[in-house]
């Protein structure tokens, strides 16, 4: 269970290349079929080791800290600067409870808007004399993409957030039960079974099993190592230029995609900003792969479910760090929506951004109209309740007061003290890098840091060099460094190899998944790491 492809395949292939019985007295068949036997097989490896070990709790002291899955504890904390809030269409504030004066939470102002019995902030409110909290005609069906009150409101949300130079179309959007299952919605309507999704490597590791569980894709990584101005040399330092995609890397993606396939490529997915690597591509690299995809008729899907957690707003030029991929593909002569074509589109979640993934929250959004109404069908096995709909809503378009008496839109006060706190956390945990001499990637939005461990990898065997090293002997030695730092160090960071890394040594470290008191043990730990493995080679 667990293991992978030597060649990287990940396709529905999975169902007979994994050795799994298809004699029909196997009693595992009889009890499950190969789609069943095959889920564990496609999800990443190093789950199963996180959830073999002991986890640090003020009960277990001496257990793993959980720095591998993106949360972000620090939403717990007040909101900054925040002293009321109002309800769309109200004057007055809205009632919050009494222990609040170290400051508003983000789950209070949720707790006070689930209980809230103010007119929808859709709804005609001159026609509403009768007002509940749960209102009667949301214990019936409701749209599949989602209320469109509700598709109103988060166009205006992305507007605002993505910066496009329109508005979107609300008629455009689809929403459903989290961005997995937008996604997974989406590439079912681009792609048949067993058609190419490439991705830029390093990638998210569970969009394996997110596009191949059920939709049936095959996932081609894009390499971009051996496609940049400069080869890289052996231990050298890898910088963020390593990572983008061009073109020569799209299109030996593509031939690959053709080879494993005999047929093109369907979908690019994009991660921006970037998970695992916590940057964003910069809009030229942006716009090259959008370019590139309109060129090969290839379909762009951007997934820019960090777009609200870029807490670094220019480079060191002075520019945007972020320009989302809805508005580099914008047409100004489209007279609807924003003139995408049929070859882009976007996943988007408040999973992130607010740290909501208990609610579910996803959307997509696409001008291709032969899709649309496929999207919405399919969306009846993952819609959102109404009443969670009814609660985004209210988050939505509900106004902040600030300690200054200025007003702004909640949503827009609370993104701001997340990214300072986002900051904050980050420039910790990149100083002691930096202290400690450790390779990183400085980064810019996300949640979590890149970070080169390669210098404690066990030495390569004779001969072998970084850039002919064997995928086995790769996974061999990370895996090594992974559970010493695990076992040894109580250190659970994500493995590069699980994400197609071309290089083994990596780590994703995510800096929000702990309280205070456990980033600074994490601190600690990773001090003493750094400094007991280079006492071992003086």
């Amino acid at each position: 269970i667990g293991k992978r492809y030597s060649s990287y395949r990940i396709s529905t292939s999975l169902y007979t290349s994994r050795g799994l019985s298809t004699s029909d007295d196997s009693a595992a068949d009889k009890l499950a079929s190969s789609r069943a036997q095959a889920v564990f097989g496609i999800l990443p490896s190093y789950l199963i080791d996180a959830r073999s070990i002991v986890q640090y709790s003020p009960s277990t002291p001496e257990g793993a800290l959980q720095l591998s899955v993106a949360e972000n504890q620090l939403s717990e904390l007040p909101v900054s600067g925040m002293k009321a809030l109002v309800e769309a269409g109200q004057t007055e504030a809205t009632a919050l409870p009494s222990s609040i004066s170290d400051g508003i939470k983000l789950v209070e102002v949720l707790s006070a808007l689930a209980a809230s019995s103010s007119p929808r902030p859709g709804s005609d409110i001159d026609r509403r004399t009768d007002v509940r909290v749960f209102e009667p005609d949301m214990i019936y069906y409701q749209p599949t993409q989602g209320l469109p009150s509700l598709r109103t409101a988060l166009a205006s949300y992305l507007q605002s957030l993505l910066k496009t130079p329109r508005d979107l179309n609300a008629e455009n959007l689809v929403v459903g039960a989290g961005c997995n299952a937008v996604l997974e919605n989406l590439c079912l309507c681009l792609a048949n079974p067993g058609d190419a999704v490439m991705i830029p490597t390093p990638y998210y590791a569970a969009f394996e099993f997110d596009l191949v569980a059920r939709a049936g894709c095959h996932i081609v990584p894009v390499n971009t190592f051996g496609h940049q101005s400069s080869p890289l040399k052996d231990g050298e330092e890898i910088g963020v230029g390593m990572y983008y995609p061009n073109r020569s890397s799209l299109d030996m993606a593509y031939r690959r995609s053709v080879e494993e396939t005999g047929r093109a490529p369907r979908i690019l997915l994009l991660s921006h900003p970037n998970n695992p690597l916590g940057v964003c591509y910069p809009p030229k690299v942006m716009k090259e792969c959008i370019d590139w995809c309109r060129e090969k008729e290839v379909h762009l899907v951007s997934d820019e479910i960090y777009a609200g957690s870029v807490y670094r707003q220019k480079d060191d030029n002075g520019d945007e760090t972020f320009v989302s991929a809805l508005r580099l593909a914008s047409s100004e002569s489209s007279e609807e929506g924003l003139g995408l074509g049929p070859y882009v589109h976007l996943v988007y979640a408040l999973s992130k951004d607010f740290a909501l993934s208990g609610l579910r929250v996803g959307v997509t959004y696409t001008e291709n109209p032969e899709i649309l109404l496929p999207l919405q069908k399919l969306n009846d096995l993952c819609q959102i309740s109404s009443q969670t709909q009814l609660l985004v809503e209210r988050m939505l378009c509900a106004t902040a007061i600030s300690d200054d008496e200025s007003k702004g839109m909640f949503v827009d006060v609370c993104l701001r003290s997340n990214q300072d706190r986002i900051r904050a956390r980050c420039d910790v945990l990149q100083s002691t890098l930096q202290k400690l001499n450790i390779p990183h990637l400085n980064a810019d939005s996300g949640l979590f840091v890149w970070m080169d461990f390669r210098e404690f990898l066990a030495p390569l065997e004779s001969g072998v060099t970084e850039a002919n090293e064997c995928l086995e002997s790769k996974e061999r030695r990370e895996r090594q460094l992974y559970l010493m730092l695990m076992k040894e160090y109580g250190l659970l960071f994500t493995p590069s190899m699980s994400m197609r890394n071309e290089r083994p040594g990596f780590f994703r470290c995510v800096f929000t998944a702990a309280s205070e008191a456990e980033f600074e043990l994490g601190l600690e730990r990773l001090k003493n790491f750094v400094e007991s493995m280079r006492n071992q080679t003086s």
